[in-house]
């Protein structure tokens, strides 16, 4: 079941970023197929639970990096999110953000990867992560979300009032309040005034979906 969302995660980021489908040679799918059994076969146990590796370091041949020039970034961005996604589904913390680097290995051949693992501790802080690749810190103040231009977290979105809503920190974690908007903050498809927030949970505002990572 892993395998296949991460395979189906892969597929849609290939149709809708790429512009010439590939026929041979090094696929995502398999790169983010191999992180994903590397992140499990190196989380550690803790007494507040398993802890997920949060550094990812993938190595590719340089026929293979050629091939992904151009739109490495949004790969990038999808593996991240791929091992975000799995350390949720399977109950793993992180030490800090999670990062995927890609380099290359002059003396791997064609097809061929390798991955390694480590655990990075970040700032305390949590972090907001908006399904459009954008990350914010949410430090000693609110993260406010919006139409208008000086909040934190802007989405041009006719749907979305000028300060739609904010997340704030607690003594317990994070939480999100409503600001009066017109239509309305959802979390995991509820419309909400003010509730407290997991990693598990999917936040909407606009057309924008955002979660929180805690570090």
């Amino acid at each position: 079941m892993v395998l296949k969302s991460v395979e189906n995660r892969l597929e849609r980021l290939f149709e809708r970023t790429f512009a010439r489908p590939f026929k041979s040679g090094l696929q995502p799918i398999e790169i983010g197929a191999r992180i994903i059994r590397e992140v499990d076969l190196t989380r550690q146990l803790t007494n507040q639970g398993p802890i997920s590796p949060n550094e990812i370091h993938v190595w590719l041949s340089p026929a293979d990096a050629n091939r992904f020039d151009g739109f490495q970034k949004a790969l990038i961005s999808e593996l991240e999110e791929t091992v975000r996604q799995h350390a949720i589904n399977e109950g793993y913390n992180f030490v800090g953000p999670v990062a995927v680097e890609i380099f290359v290995d002059d003396d791997l051949r064609t097809g061929d990867l390798a991955v390694k693992t480590d655990f990075l501790g970040g700032d305390a802080h949590p972090r907001l992560i908006a399904d459009d690749g954008r990350t914010f810190t949410i430090g000693d103040r609110p993260v406010v979300i919006g139409r208008s231009p000086d909040v934190d977290v802007v989405i041009n979105d006719s749907n979305v009032s000028r300060r739609h809503a904010e997340v704030w920190r607690t003594a317990e974690g994070v939480a999100i309040r409503d600001l009066q908007s017109t239509n309305g903050t959802y979390v995991n498809g509820h419309r909400v005034t003010a509730v407290s927030l997991s990693p598990r949970d999917d936040v909407t505002v606009g057309a924008l979906h955002l979660r929180i990572e805690l570090a």
